[in-house]
């Protein structure tokens, strides 16, 4: 009776670490799995960007761009050229005085105690807290 014991106990044993061992290698397969998705993502993301950046600088990399940015930036233009500079809404605002600030009221400032005095008279009104004018 022991000896049928100690074999059950050894099979349960057995297959227990048969189960880990299964448990663990579809763990490790999972962890490589979603490595690799994420491998993969990042991957096509670099080479969208790479493709963005590549016609970027096929664009820069143009006469008709490089002219553009010589004539807005730094006001080089041909002999006879007149050139006009369009732009967006955005830019024009930004620069461009708003009419609502200045049609808030503006509030009255009012006068300290040191605007009329000199150095000296404001350096002892600021140390004794004294007006000596």
């Amino acid at each position: 009776m022991k000896k049928e014991q100690y074999m059950f106990l050894i099979l349960i044993v057995i297959i227990l670490y048969l189960l880990f061992l299964i448990v663990n290698y579809k763990y490790k397969e999972y962890k490589i799995n979603t490595h690799i998705t994420v491998i993969e993502n990042t991957n096509s993301n670099m080479e969208k960007n790479i493709d963005e950046y590549k016609e970027e600088l096929e664009y820069i990399s143009t006469k008709a761009y490089k002219n553009k940015v010589l004539k807005e930036e730094q006001a080089m233009k041909n002999k006879g050229e007149i050139v006009i500079f369009i732009t967006n809404e955005d830019k024009y605002n930004k620069f461009s005085k708003d009419e609502s600030i200045s049609a808030l009221p503006t509030v009255p400032v009012e006068k300290k105690i040191q605007d009329s005095m000199d150095i000296f008279e404001k350096w002892m009104y600021f140390l004794f807290k004294k007006d000596i004018r």
